[in-house]
């Protein structure tokens, strides 16, 4: 699970589901209201995480020549196995590290 980098608080794992579904790399914490960003490497890996139950879907269709419900159970239990193993891939940062361009 996060921890922010500020105040040091764990964030519970009900606060990082519903970040997940915003497009943005920051968020305030819970506890001290401070901005926090996700770190590059985290950024990564969540990224690539979050195509995975896709190419699993995919895969294990064509593989197990599963029906409609098939595929719906196998989405419903892909999509609750990421969601819990999500947070614990986040990394928080105090300082937003993405790089930023100028226009001239």
């Amino acid at each position: 699970m996060p921890n922010c980098e500020n105040c040091g608080q764990k964030w519970p794992w009900k606060t990082v589901v519903k970040n997940t579904v915003k497009l943005s790399n920051k968020t305030k914490c819970p506890y001290c209201e401070k901005t926090q960003y996700l770190i590059p490497k985290s950024r990564k890996r969540t990224a690539i995480f979050s195509y995975m139950p896709a190419f699993l879907i995919i895969t294990l269709t064509l593989i197990l020549d599963l029906d409609g419900w098939g595929i719906f159970f196998l989405a419903a239990a892909l999509m609750i196995v990421f969601l819990g193993l999500y947070p614990f891939m986040m990394k928080l940062s105090n300082d937003d590290h993405m790089p930023t361009y100028k226009m001239q």
